[in-house]
């Protein structure tokens, strides 16, 4: 079963319920069982219109991944918009390509 981070918003593979920390960030999430039934496709429109269905929000859209690695040791991190970064693994200066300095 594939979920998203609470904080960071990164997909990761579980196994089903319970706690699991983030790979990306170290967050622990919580995962409930399914609320739908077992085997149907996603975004098949779900045979009982239950409470646990109704409340359900629609998953956001897939942003494009904002991950970079580390030149020097190959660290794979989560960066915003802005030109340069430094690794929190090594404390190396990343170029991450985005943004724009203000000089």
């Amino acid at each position: 079963m594939i979920v998203r981070c609470g904080a960071c918003r990164n997909q990761f593979d579980v196994q089903g319920p319970g706690r699991y920390a983030c790979p990306s960030c170290g967050s622990v999430n919580v995962v409930r069982g399914a609320g739908g039934a077992a085997g149907a496709a996603p975004g098949a429109a779900p045979q009982d219109q239950g409470l646990a269905s109704a409340a359900r929000p629609p998953m956001p859209p897939d942003p494009p991944s904002p991950r970079i690695s580390c030149p020097e040791c190959a660290f794979s991190f989560i960066v915003g918009n802005i030109p340069t970064v430094t690794c929190p693994n090594c404390g190396a200066e990343v170029e991450t390509g985005k943004g724009a300095e203000t000089a």
